[in-house]
């Protein structure tokens, strides 16, 4: 059961809070809970679980598809006061094969599937929002796999520091050649080789979990931007 705090917070993140009924709110608050994973930690396979919702409090987990050798491509970032609808999905086996997984420590709220699917079938507003988010994520995805398709190594890199830069907010950039490897479908081997090349010429520094961004024009002339 989730107390007065956690609860606003929760209907703070839906953009359909407004729609939300007495009676449902009250069963979101009684069986949501709130759940901690540490960095690496798995929380969820999204096409076999009984979540419905998660909202993040705290944290950065990232989606990615797993292959059956168990190499993994990154598909989308989950935030503070993002919400994944897993329960959301009009075609649940789509998603079998992607994981949910902390980057750093998350905290999250887990509100149950029963309790969702009763929230989305509450009001018809509701459903078409979560249903909007829905093919949001799998627009992202179509996106991704696009560029990992049409872009090659050195442009692909390119774009993940940029886009790192942009997100973190300074060109020291914290990340781990493995994270990078995984956010551009490639390995980590490959990564480092990279990224060395681009120290020799002066495009980046290289430090313990971290890439500083040292020529941005080039950066950007990598990217196609």
């Amino acid at each position: 059961m989730l107390n007065d705090r956690d609860f606003q917070s929760l209907l703070g993140m839906l953009p359909f809070r407004e729609h939300i009924s007495p009676a449902v709110a009250d069963s979101l608050r009684t069986h949501s809970t709130i759940k901690d994973w540490y960095a690496g930690e798995k929380i969820s396979d999204l096409g076999r679980t009984g979540i419905g919702m998660i909202a993040f409090l705290s944290g950065r987990a990232r989606i990615s598809l797993v292959s059956a050798s168990a190499h993994q491509v990154t598909i989308s970032v989950s935030r503070r006061e993002d919400v994944i609808y897993i329960g959301g999905n009009p075609s649940p086996q789509v998603l079998n094969n992607y994981e949910l997984e902390a980057e750093v420590d998350v905290r999250a709220i887990i509100v149950p599937l029963s309790d969702f699917e009763t929230m989305l079938h509450s009001d018809l507003r509701i459903e078409n929002t979560v249903l909007r988010s829905v093919l949001g994520l799998f627009n992202a995805i179509l996106f991704d796999m696009q560029n990992f398709l049409f872009q090659d190594l050195a442009q692909r890199l390119a774009v993940h520091l940029l886009f790192e830069y942009a997100q973190q907010g300074t060109p020291s950039v914290v990340t781990t050649h493995q994270r990078i490897a995984n956010s551009i479908a490639s390995s980590r081997e490959v990564v480092s080789r990279m990224l060395k090349q681009w120290e020799h010429t002066g495009i980046v520094k290289l430090s313990r979990g971290r890439v500083s961004l040292r020529d941005m024009a080039e950066l950007n002339r990598l990217a196609g931007e």
